[in-house]
């Protein structure tokens, strides 16, 4: 399970999917922290942002991931491999390179804006926490839709539909 969670995690470091969600939350931090001059209020921000995007691009990159590798995946289960260690590999290293793009897109500029130094720090550190459940939670049931459908298109579908209604904020 290890050399499959450590291939999948850096192959998809390397990827520029991985790049643009970390550059994005580069961005957006250093955009808020510019626009807001207060951590606090940037944090608050911060935090609806991420209840909403979260799930989303882990439910869209999972799925996508798991179709895109699906020939890998069988052909490691033609090896002398458990499935539970293939999948939780695979699992592991799609929301491990997604909640560490999310932690240090976020990390850098509100550590270099003096995190460490305010109030918010608690509250930061807590946005973060709960934006990496998310992605492990959310990737999971992406791995579960696509798991469950072979059609790519039917698993995409069942992946935004199951983001809408689990994302209570976009419906209200």
């Amino acid at each position: 399970m290890l050399k499959i969670l450590k291939y999948s995690f850096y192959d998809l470091m390397r990827s520029r999917w991985s790049y643009v969600y970390f550059i994005f939350y580069l961005l957006l931090g250093f955009v808020l922290l510019f626009l807001n001059n207060d951590v606090s209020k940037a944090v608050i921000t911060l935090m609806n942002i991420i209840i909403v995007l979260v799930p989303l691009i882990a439910t869209i990159f999972g799925v996508m991931y798991y179709y895109n590798s699906k020939e890998f995946t069988e052909l490691l289960l033609a090896q002398p491999i458990k499935r539970t260690s293939i999948f939780l590999g695979q699992y592991l290293g799609v929301s491990g390179s997604l909640a560490m793009s999310l932690v240090l897109g976020l990390g850098i500029p509100f550590t270099l804006y003096g995190l460490l130094k305010s109030n918010a720090i608690w509250d930061f550190s807590l946005l973060l926490v709960t934006g990496a459940f998310l992605t492990f939670i959310f990737t999971a049931l992406a791995f579960n839709i696509a798991l469950s459908n072979e059609n790519k298109i039917k698993g995409f579908g069942y992946a935004v539909l199951l983001w809408l209604f689990l994302d209570r904020k976009s419906v209200v």
